[in-house]
C-alpha cells in the first residue's frame, strides 16, 4: 500500500457517484450520521459504549453478541478513546497512542468477539485514531483473501493502522487528501448528501474501498 496507489482512488471517486449501487450510497450517507449519535451525550459511560456498538453493526452483517465479563474492560477503553479524540492526537506522545490503540482493541474485541466490530466502535469513539478495518480492506491490503483467523488478530488491524500514519507522514500526502476530499465532496453533492469532513484515516479507508470495490 503506498501513496501512489491511492491517489488513482481520487479519479474514480470524481467520476462515480454510486446511484446504482444503494449499499453503498447508503454507507455514505448514514456515516455522519453515526458520528453525531455515536458523539451525543449518554447517561453513563456504560450507555455510550452500548450506543456506539449498536450503531456499528448496523453495518455489520452479525448481530451485536456483548461478553458481559469483558465489559466493563471495553467501556473504560471506549471512554479512554474519546478523550483522547477530544484533547487531541497531538496531546499525547506516539507511544502513549500506541499503547492506547492497542490496549483498546484487545479490551473492546475481547467484549464483541470481534476486531472488526471493533475498529468500528473504536471509529466512531475517535475517528481521528482509529480506521474502519474489514475483510475488504485486508484483501486490498494482502492482495488475496483473508481468513478468519488473520481477520481475529488484533496485530493485522494494528498493522494497518501504522501504514496510515506512514502514508500521513509522507510530503505529498496532504495534497493527496486536499484532492480526495474535493472528490468526495463533489461526489456526496451529486448524490444531493450534505457534505462532512473526513480525518486522515477515513481518507486512506475509503481510498481503499474505491479501489477494492465490492
Amino acid at each position: 500500500m503506498n501513496l501512489e496507489h491511492l491517489y488513482t482512488a481520487v479519479e474514480l471517486v470524481r467520476s462515480g457517484c454510486y446511484r446504482d449501487n444503494p449499499r453503498e450510497a447508503t454507507r455514505l450517507r448514514t456515516y455522519p450520521v453515526m458520528i453525531a449519535a455515536a458523539a451525543a451525550p449518554a447517561a453513563s459511560p456504560t450507555e455510550a459504549f452500548l450506543r456506539a456498538a449498536c450503531l456499528a453493526y448496523a453495518w455489520m452483517p452479525e448481530r451485536v453478541r456483548i461478553d458481559q465479563s469483558h465489559l466493563a474492560p471495553a467501556v473504560s477503553a471506549f471512554e479512554a478513546a474519546r478523550a483522547s479524540s477530544r484533547s487531541g492526537p497531538q496531546s499525547a506522545s506516539d507511544a502513549e497512542l500506541a499503547a492506547l490503540r492497542e490496549r483498546g482493541i484487545d479490551a473492546v474485541a475481547a467484549s464483541l468477539s470481534s476486531v472488526v466490530g471493533a475498529s468500528l466502535v473504536l471509529h466512531l469513539a475517535a475517528p481521528g485514531l482509529f480506521p474502519i478495518w474489514d475483510e475488504r480492506i485486508e484483501r486490498f491490503r494482502l492482495d488475496e483473501e483473508p481468513s478468519p483467523y488473520h481477520m481475529g488478530q488484533a496485530r493485522h488491524y494494528l498493522d494497518f493502522i501504522d501504514e496510515i500514519r506512514d502514508l500521513t507522514a509522507h510530503p505529498l500526502f496532504l495534497t493527496f487528501h486536499n484532492d480526495f476530499c474535493t472528490a468526495y465532496q463533489a461526489r456526496l453533492q451529486r448524490l444531493r448528501i450534505s457534505p462532512y469532513p473526513l480525518t486522515e484515516p477515513k481518507v486512506v479507508e475509503e481510498a481503499i474501498t474505491e479501489l477494492a470495490g465490492d
